[in-house]
């Protein structure tokens, strides 16, 4: 469709012979000398007056044309419209609007949220990555004799949105007690569920989402967390969760609940894959992602051509291991200034996948 106009019913009527031309959606059509051409190829020449207006439509008016009944006066000595004109008409303005229905699909951003695990492993293919079992291939050790970390109860809330500030400070208290250091020249745990991240472009699909809670340094606000991220946590509140509330509360309104259950890697894959991907091509030092509902954890963080997975974590191994990640990387992680290109000191394993990513995965700006 031409760009400007709102989807309406419109009507024209030639004045002295009461001939209509119905349109019953008319989409997107910019102007009104637009309108006025296809009106005058059935027609002839003639004016176009607006509804209930005895003035002429100025041809150049750039101002949208409103849905109603309009007046066509012809000039003296046109033919008589015919059948195949009008259908002619309307069949391309409805080509029109599908042509722009389908430039608005190929447009629109895919969330995070709805990406699949299938597209997840195109996503990878694509970008020369492959995803490895991380205990496997880069197996740690969680530090002996540390006291077991307790699990966040997400059954206490009515669902992820409300149990998220609580969970992000359940993340800060845990890192700290693992040794990091929060608070001013340290880390921070910012609550983002509501804080729109990043919108990038792979291939030739654009996806748009972000991160319900992450670790940046202290001084950073959430409107520049996406570029400083240094973990970033995703929350799912497992059936298991949602039913124990719903048996706790049966005094709120809620939507009936699955089979109880743990929430499972695979059933987030598409949506953290495609966030860790998004993040490194925005920020130009490493990190990491906590899948978590609050009982396991499954951390992803990328290393050379390789994305290694930690699925099913304890709280214990989760937060000892993203500790050890911000502290073996020193004050480094812990710069408030963003930089273009990953710093030189940064071990290879650590830069490589930074700037593939940075050139694969190109960022634009919502509209």
């Amino acid at each position: 469709m031409f760009a400007g106009w709102s989807m309406a019913a419109i009507t024209v009527k030639r004045e002295g012979t009461g001939d209509t031309i119905t349109f019953d959606t008319v989409a997107e059509v910019g102007s009104a000398a637009e309108f006025l051409s296809y009106i005058e190829k059935v027609w002839g020449e003639g004016v176009l007056l607006k509804p209930s207006s005895t003035s002429a439509f100025m041809a150049r008016t750039p101002e949208p044309f409103p849905h109603g009944i309009y007046t066509f006066l012809p000039k003296s000595g046109d033919e008589e419209p015919t059948t195949k004109v009008i259908q002619d008409l309307r069949d391309e303005m409805r080509q029109l609007r599908s042509d722009f229905a389908a430039r608005y699909t190929e447009t629109k951003s895919i969330a995070f949220s709805l990406v699949s695990g299938t597209a997840a492993s195109q996503l990878l293919e694509d970008l020369h990555l492959t995803q490895v079992d991380g205990f496997e291939e880069a197996p740690f050790e969680t530090p002996a004799g540390v006291i077991d970390i307790d699990t966040f109860d997400f059954s206490q809330f009515v669902n992820e949105d409300a149990g998220t500030p609580s969970f992000v400070e359940y993340h800060h208290n845990q890192l700290q007690a693992c040794g990091v250091h929060m608070g001013r020249s340290g880390y921070k745990v910012l609550d983002l569920h509501k804080t729109p991240m990043y919108h990038v472009e792979i291939g030739n699909k654009r996806y748009s989402g972000g991160v319900d809670g992450g670790v940046v340094p202290y001084a950073v606000q959430a409107a520049s967390a996406a570029k400083l991220l240094r973990i970033g946590f995703e929350h799912k509140q497992s059936t298991a969760d949602k039913a124990t509330f719903r048996m706790n509360h049966p005094d709120v309104l809620q939507a009936e609940v699955a089979a109880p259950r743990q929430y499972s890697f695979k059933e987030g894959r598409g949506q953290v894959v495609c966030c860790l991907l998004a993040a490194h091509a925005m920020c130009q030092l490493p990190l990491d992602l906590d899948l978590t509902d609050g009982q396991q954890h499954h951390l992803l963080r990328l290393r050379g051509d390789l994305l290694l997975v930690y699925e099913g974590c304890t709280p214990t191994q989760a937060y000892h291991e993203m500790a050890d990640f911000l502290i073996r990387q020193g004050p480094m992680l812990t710069s408030k200034h963003t930089i273009l290109e990953p710093p030189a000191e940064l071990e290879e394993a650590l830069r490589r996948p930074i700037k593939k990513l940075k050139g694969l995965v190109q960022g634009y700006s919502a509209v």
